[in-house]
């Protein structure tokens, strides 16, 4: 009997579940999540008030094998309009893609079949014991280790110096209900001014969740409010609501996520994954371009390249 490789994946994100499934029929795989379930910066959270898609609002998609993906996962198209206050037009959305119970929805189902293990968090990797030790206590061999997780997070846990030059922005998060009536053209709006870069309704991809707005600041808006109290961020968040959608209304908040490690700028390098060591790899959109379908291409990509090898 043949023995499999063992390989483990620290996060379950797009590009940690994309490199899972292409390997797990050929190898040991098993993925440690330090959250409860999957998504990584496609997190969506359910409240009473419905669903909040504090990350990745949606994707594109523009290879064969992404499109796919996207169809095995049940994604939906994009309902509705987005008005883009830079070029002062309408962004067509035949192209834009959401999942059918919030973004996290595309990889759920795919994570149904894989080993995870969630509310596992990684603290160290002993590449010449080839080890990994966990904020639990436990430590686990492995022949192969990948790591899905932000940049500046695997340089954490890593003792070798990994070598790429992306750099990353943070981005605060805005949950919010609109109550009463109100009235607005578009189910989104983009580029709003410097400060802030999207306001959307969950309405693009269920009518019922209409009212459920997610407002997201600009990079340098977000560096330099990253400190301030989730009050403050969500009295400024409300006072530019009120300028974009008019109405008698309320506001009922629905939380604020700081993601330390949002958005990705895109360094010289050709690679669609990092070679770490012989035996340690790191995937993610940071390594290709900073969006969803990156992600995935680099997980899928570590993923056939590993195959490969093997056979």
């Amino acid at each position: 009997m043949t023995i499999k490789p063992k390989v483990i994946i620290l996060g379950a994100g797009m590009s940690g579940i994309a490199c899972a499934l292409s390997l797990y029929k050929n190898f040991e795989v098993t993925v440690y999540e330090k959250y409860r379930g999957v998504g990584g910066r496609l997190c969506a959270k359910k409240l009473p008030e419905g669903i909040f898609h504090f990350g990745a609002q949606f994707c594109t998609a523009q290879t064969v094998p992404f499109k796919n993906f996207l169809k095995s996962s049940n994604a939906l198209n994009f309902k509705g309009s987005i008005f883009d206050f830079e070029t002062k037009s309408c962004i067509e959305t035949k192209n834009y893609f959401v999942g059918s119970n919030g973004m996290h929805s595309l990889l759920k189902k795919h994570g149904k079949i894989l080993d995870i293990r969630f509310n596992t968090k990684a603290i160290k990797v002993n590449e010449k014991k080839k080890q990994v030790s966990f904020e639990s206590g436990e430590k686990v061999s492995y022949d192969i280790i990948i790591s899905s997780l932000p940049l500046p997070q695997a340089r954490e846990i890593f003792s070798t110096e990994i070598q790429h030059a992306a750099i990353f922005s943070p981005c605060l998060s805005v949950g919010m209900t609109i109550k009463g009536q109100y009235s607005s053209e578009y189910n989104a709006y983009k580029n709003i001014n410097q400060d802030v870069v999207w306001i959307g309704s969950g309405g693009f991809y269920e009518i019922n969740n209409k009212d459920n707005w997610v407002l997201q600041f600009s990079p340098m808006a977000s560096h330099a409010s990253m400190d301030d109290s989730d009050v403050q961020i969500q009295t400024n968040a409300e006072n530019i609501v009120r300028n974009i959608i008019h109405g008698k209304y309320e506001i009922q908040h629905s939380g604020v996520f700081k993601w330390k490690y949002a958005l990705c700028n895109r360094s010289d390098t050709k690679n669609k994954f990092t070679s770490i060591s012989d035996d340690a790899f790191a995937v993610g959109d940071w390594n290709i371009s900073p969006r969803v379908e990156s992600a995935f291409i680099s997980g899928n990509a570590l993923g056939g390249y590993l195959l490969e090898q093997r056979l």
